[in-house]
């Protein structure tokens, strides 16, 4: 008879998107590339095999330094040298540190942890390992002082040599020497605990003396004493005119080194980082991006290093006051063919071929697709901007049964939702209104005749039903249809008697 009715209404949103990063390409690993000096962590695993064969061909020595130490090819390899009669000394970091920060900054599952302790128990009698709680550089040197050849790594020796974003640096033999002046340095003067025995730690006497400081304007350092890593940055950084490339894991927003960056990006150099996607860079990322910087990530960067027109280097350590201040870190700054090279893998390659690009504030407009909340990061800050968001309304009954699109619409309050719509789609149902409960029909007074005793015919009023049916209730009127075909009748009854049309 009276059907129901659709109606929708789109309401745009003009509410930007929240800090975050947008996806512009699917996330794939690195590729390995073609050079003999920088080295990129790919599926051909070229970097974890120059380390494995840099330990292979030692004659004499091996030193090895990395925060995380679980990578089973590299270890094997470690343990044969020893076997050999080669002498292998050992960095890394104090148990109790890779507890505290792996699971938070470096993005490694705690198994990692137990790996790595697992590896110390393989490598325990066998090599000379010392460790302490700053200990973050990632190198690898052979025969320093008979034919010195090495390699410095922004990953760690374990599964970031198979699975994360990473360079590795292959060193010139006065550069693989100075690198090892400054292990040698900070075993000696600098190390904690010294590795005992499975699972036993022993802490450091004294040195007999201090290793003398190597000299070499290539190898940048951090260490107790020392930041001439952190003066390379600066120096690199402020010396951009026209273009400043930097990749880096960890970077604190109030870092000078990261207020150079951002100085720069507002002076109008073409600023582009290169970071992962995480909660812990977002205050960072967002004062780069508002000054006017290209901030651009992958799920699994680790790398770190600066290109500019001032040159170029790569690193171990983050742009943190725990890396760039304090810790043990080393850096190389490359030469010219080595800072070309870098310069085409991070402005070529990651700048065409990384996922995520991050976002202050976009127009919901201007991207459709999936999002990573800059607060949340990967592991549950995924989220979606889609075309349109339907919500169905709780249904709408209309004043008046002939009038339907008069009914007014009903609060239209945005759900709670993990998605990012573009529009929402508001629906609901206008239906009918039905005679309420408890009214009472208004009858008509009419006269009929009727034959009374006798045969004799007389007038008499009763009261009927109207056609159509009318009733009241609490002072309202209410004429009711019952078939289609009365249409008009109960329009003008209505209209007559200023009533509502309803339903049965």
């Amino acid at each position: 008879m009276i059907d129901p009715i659709r109606r929708t209404r789109v309401v745009p949103v003009s509410e930007p998107l929240p800090p975050c990063w947008l996806r512009r390409n699917r996330t794939a690993p690195d590729i390995d590339g073609r050079s003999k000096v920088l080295l990129r962590v790919g599926p051909g695993g070229r970097l974890r095999q120059a380390l494995v064969d840099t330990v292979d061909e030692a004659t004499e020595v091996v030193l090895v330094a990395s925060f995380l130490l679980s990578d089973e090819a590299l270890a094997d390899a470690l343990l044969h040298a020893s076997k050999r009669g080669k002498r292998v000394y050992v960095l890394t970091a104090s148990g109790d540190k890779l507890s505290k920060y792996v699971p938070d900054e470096e993005g490694f599952e705690k198994r990692m942890v137990e790996e790595h302790k697992r590896l110390l128990d393989r490598l325990a009698g066998r090599v000379l390992l010392r460790s302490a709680d700053h200990f973050h550089a990632k190198l690898l040197v052979a025969d320093p002082q008979t034919n010195p050849r090495g390699w410095i790594s922004t990953a760690n020796f374990n599964k970031a040599l198979r699975e994360s974003v990473e360079l590795g640096v292959r060193l010139r033999p006065e550069t693989a020497a100075a690198v090892a002046g400054w292990f040698s340095y900070v075993f000696w003067s600098e190390a904690e605990h010294e590795l005992a025995g499975k699972g036993r730690l022993a802490r450091v006497r004294e040195p007999p003396g201090v290793p003398r400081l190597p000299e070499a304007d290539d190898v940048v350092v951090t260490t107790r004493e020392h930041t001439t890593l952190r003066a390379q940055a600066l120096r690199l950084v402020e010396g951009a005119r026209r273009e400043l490339l930097v990749a880096c894991f960890g970077l604190d927003a109030s870092h000078p080194v990261v207020d150079a960056i951002v100085a720069k990006a507002k002076s109008g150099v073409n600023v582009t980082v290169f970071t992962r996607p995480r909660p812990a860079v977002r205050d960072a990322a967002m004062r780069l991006a508002e000054a006017g910087a290209t901030v651009l990530a992958h799920d699994k960067l680790h790398a770190k290093a600066i290109v500019s027109e001032a040159g170029a280097m790569v690193m171990s350590a983050n742009l943190e006051p725990n890396g760039l201040d304090t810790g043990f870190e080393v850096g190389v700054v490359l030469d010219a063919s080595g800072e070309r090279e870098l310069r085409r893998i991070l402005a070529g390659d990651w700048a065409k071929r990384f996922p995520w690009s991050f976002a202050p504030s976009a127009n919901r407009e201007d991207h459709l697709g999936e999002i990573c909340l800059a607060d949340r990061g990967l592991r549950d800050g995924c989220r979606e901007v889609i075309d349109e968001k339907p919500v169905p309304l709780p249904p709408v009954t209309a004043y008046d049964a002939l009038r339907l699109d008069d009914a007014p619409e009903p609060e239209m309050r945005a759900p709670q939702t993990q998605e990012f719509p573009r529009r929402w789609r508001f629906e609901w149902e206008v239906r009918p209104p039905r005679l309420p409960k408890g009214a009472k029909e208004r009858l008509r007074e009419v006269e009929r005749e009727k034959k009374g005793k006798g045969g004799k015919v007389k007038t008499a009023k009763t009261r009927v039903s109207h056609d159509p049916p009318v009733f009241e209730h609490r002072g309202q009127v209410f004429v009711v249809l019952r078939d289609a075909a009365q249409i008009e009748r109960v329009r003008a009854a209505a209209a007559e008697l200023d009533a509502r049309v309803v339903l049965p």
